[in-house]
């Protein structure tokens, strides 16, 4: 026994990489000393030395850094438990070395000595695995060029591919690795290199606007590129001027990540000369295309002239500009990892004065000059008084029984649509257990009712010419947003206080309605430059205006419900009338409210209304299922109407009103609780 034990001390003794325990009476354990994978770990640190993790690899290994040769750090780091086995690397030649490429995943066992299958993909050179630091790591400073070089072409920098870092360890002295340490076991590091940019979007317009441009594209499909990020709009005045200060869009943007080569290394940036510009005839919507200029090209953050743009967004608005002077736009998309496409064309446009829909009403001879005083006049003094006074009265009410209303909204309108779509119930007869007759189910219990609200849909055209019949002539409304009606949605609410041969209520409404359109192109004197291909025969610029109204009225309502409570004729004819008022605001191209001639775009205008109409009455539809509704909700009965109505919106009387009325049909929802 003495013997094997000294013999056994002996061989470990003179191992490599030996640990050992030793005692003057007992031999206590022995530890393994081969090296293996999950000895090391290897991590990719940016140049202030933070760690990239994988999801930051993904977007840090990019073209413009490959292209820029940016320095980046490759750590072999030794685990802490595995540190001991340094002590037994003693051996002549023990030493490591990164490599990088996917095809070097055989580099320890093709060839004996291996290195030459991985020739030229050294990421530095031969360390002595003596030498290593106290904590057993080593680190070698490269290049995002060298990784991206083994598996693209040279100093194209281009492809969305995956490569491998390796580390070859010689822990024998001998020129090849290990077992535990070659192969596909050799320590290693997955990474994803992305030096693909999306493609450019194309169908870029640039058009004129008031002291800003109009830029649009036609986005890149998000399905064909995931991991779109979005779009950068580049700008630049006349012959190589920046627009804004590089401190604005170009360090909010590129603070959290800098993508161009001009950021990186300036001294790599193409140096194609700027393009000749040509400037576009002031107010075209078409732009000149010329050649992108260099900073275009190499994507200086300097000439940025936005933020970045979402990738469902098509269009933007550069504003700050100045009238009568050119400027060259170029759009670019870009991806998660910082790619930008490249931009290849320019788009020479000048911004231009317009004229927005409040000028072109005061240019035909509109008197309103806004304002919202259209209850100050002596001639209205009455109605406005009992339009207040009914407005108030009614949110009273609302106010004492918003329980019950907010009940019957809450629970019963959900229901009732659920009722609407659904497959009409047939009614089912009654039978008692001693009578084999069926007989008639009784009239069930109605809630009372006192209150409806209408859903309220139609066309609208408010009637701003009108103002000028019979003395001009102008139509400066017709000749901006076109002769069309367009949607108007309105809420009513109505308190039936009485009900006896019919139902008499007082109901308020309102309304949204808006439009917008292109605006006209001024000349020096803010008349709209005229331009006989149009319908308007003004010449359109790239800028927009838009009118917005909001109707409020006070109505009393009449609806002859007799016949469909006593006669089961599902027809309710009604009538209203009431006094309106509504709240009207006009914008121009920067969604401010235009001053003009002394007036604001915005203001209010009172006026009258009445109605006529015909409800149905949708009991019949399914009678079991409504008296549900009426017990569980207090929805006694839900309607469909038709109904003409004539809004006179023009001051009731006063001179100078903006003149937002019209004649025309509704049709809705009615529900009564």
């Amino acid at each position: 026994m003495r013997t094997t034990l000294l013999g056994l001390s002996a061989v470990l003794w003179a191992g490599p990489g030996l640990a050992q325990t030793t005692d003057t009476s007992v031999t206590t354990s022995t530890t393994s000393t081969d090296l293996t994978t999950s000895d090391f770990s290897i991590i990719l640190r940016r140049e202030d030395g933070s760690d990239l993790s994988t999801t930051d690899a993904a977007t840090y290994l990019n073209q413009a850094r490959c292209q820029c040769a940016t320095p980046v750090q490759v750590v072999a780091q030794m685990a802490s438990a595995s540190r001991y086995k340094l002590t037994g690397l003693t051996a002549t030649g023990t030493s490591a070395q990164l490599y990088v490429g996917s095809g070097c995943v055989n580099l320890n066992t093709a060839y004996n000595p291996p290195k030459p299958q991985c020739q030229g993909s050294e990421l530095g050179p031969l360390q002595k695995l003596s030498s290593l630091s106290a904590d057993g790591s080593f680190s070698v400073v490269t290049t995002v060029a060298k990784l991206f070089a083994p598996v693209t072409p040279a100093g194209s920098c281009g492809g969305t591919l995956a490569t491998t870092i390796w580390l070859w360890i010689d822990n024998t002295g001998t020129g090849y690795p290990a077992s535990g340490v070659s192969g596909t076991s050799a320590p290693s590091l997955g990474v994803q290199l992305d030096g693909t940019p999306p493609p450019a979007p194309s169908g870029v317009v640039v058009e004129g606007g008031n002291e800003a441009l109009m830029v649009s594209w036609t986005p890149v499909s998000a399905a064909d590129w995931t991991d779109l990020a979005g779009y950068l709009v580049f700008c630049m005045r006349g012959d190589g001027l920046q627009v804004f200060n590089p401190s604005f869009y170009g360090s909010q943007y590129m603070s959290s990540q800098t993508l161009t080569i001009q950021n990186l290394c300036p001294a790599g940036a193409p140096t194609t000369a700027t393009s000749s510009l040509t400037s576009s005839v002031a107010g075209q919507t078409t732009a000149t295309e010329v050649g992108a200029p260099a900073v275009f090209q190499n994507l200086n953050p300097d000439f940025l002239c936005s933020n970045r743009l979402s990738p469902s967004q098509s269009s933007t608005r550069i504003g700050i500009l100045q009238n009568g002077i050119a400027y060259t736009v170029g759009v670019a998309a870009v991806d998660n990892s910082g790619n930008l496409s490249p931009i290849t064309s320019g788009f020479v446009q000048t911004p231009v004065p317009t004229v927005d829909f409040y000028q072109a009403y005061r240019n035909a001879g509109g008197q309103s000059p806004g304002g919202y005083c259209a209850l100050a006049g002596r001639n209205v003094q009455l109605g406005a008084i009992s339009l207040l006074a009914g407005v108030g009265l009614l949110a009273l009410i609302v106010v004492r029984r918003r329980r019950r209303a907010r009940r019957a909204l809450s629970r019963g309108l959900p229901f009732l649509l659920l009722l609407l779509v659904a497959t009409p119930a047939q009614a089912q007869a009654v039978t008692h257990d001693n009578d084999d007759e069926p007989v008639d189910q009784p009239k069930a219990y109605r809630t009372p009712k006192e209150w409806a609200i209408e859903l309220r849909f139609g066309p609208y055209r408010p009637d701003v010419d009108s103002e000028f019949s019979g003395s001009t002539g102008a139509t400066p409304y017709k000749a901006m947003f076109g002769g069309k009606r367009h949607l108007m949605s309105q809420v009513e609410l109505d308190w039936q206080f009485f009900q006896a041969f019919g139902s008499l209520a007082a109901g308020v409404t309102v309304g949204y309605y808006s439009q917008s359109t292109k605006a006209f192109t001024a000349d020096a004197t803010g008349k709209c430059v005229p331009d006989p291909t149009t319908t308007s025969g003004c010449r359109l610029s790239g800028d927009t205006t838009s009118l917005r109204l909001i109707p409020i009225a006070a109505l009393l309502v009449y609806r002859w419900d007799v016949a469909a409570e006593h006669l089961s004729i599902p027809l309710v004819p009604y009538g209203k009338l009431g006094l309106n008022y509504t709240l009207w605001q006009i914008n121009d191209g920067n969604g401010n409210v235009p001053d003009y001639q002394g007036g604001h775009g915005s203001g209010g205008t009172l006026g009258w209304q009445a109605a006529a109409g015909i409800s149905l009455l949708l009991d019949f539809i399914d009678p079991s299922a409504t008296r549900t509704l009426d017990m569980e909700t207090g929805v006694n009965h839900s309607y469909v109407f038709f109904e003409w109505n004539r809004v006179d919106a023009t001051g009731l009387g006063m001179k100078n009103k903006l003149h937002v009325g019209d004649s025309r049909w509704v049709i809705g929802l009615m529900f009564e609780f």
